[in-house]
């Protein structure tokens, strides 16, 4: 029986397995929770960012982030979608109530 060339085999199959699923990236990104505290900063911090840059730089920013948001519905099932677009008119339903 030819077992040496069998176990090379297997051996290397082992081993591209091992390679490949050692280089695939995650598809979600594990965000941390951030205090109330830690978000008004983070909000603050970004509006400064956004109040000190030119208004084309302003419109660029605005342009990539659009385009990055385009993406990831883009990349999202119609299920997905319309779950995260629902969640996201409910929250700008209830900071406009907020804000009068």
């Amino acid at each position: 029986m030819n077992v040496k060339p069998m176990l090379v085999a297997v051996a290397a199959v082992l081993l591209s397995v091992g390679a490949y699923a050692q280089s695939q990236t995650q598809v979600y990104k594990v965000k941390p929770k951030l205090t109330p505290e830690q978000r008004e900063a983070k909000r603050a911090e970004m509006k400064a960012k956004i109040a000190q840059m030119t208004p084309e730089e302003r419109a660029a920013f605005k342009k990539a982030r659009h385009e990055q948001m385009q993406a990831r519905l883009n990349a999202m099932t119609p299920e997905q979608r319309a779950k995260f677009l629902e969640r996201r008119r409910q929250h700008k339903a209830q900071h406009d109530q907020e804000g009068k």
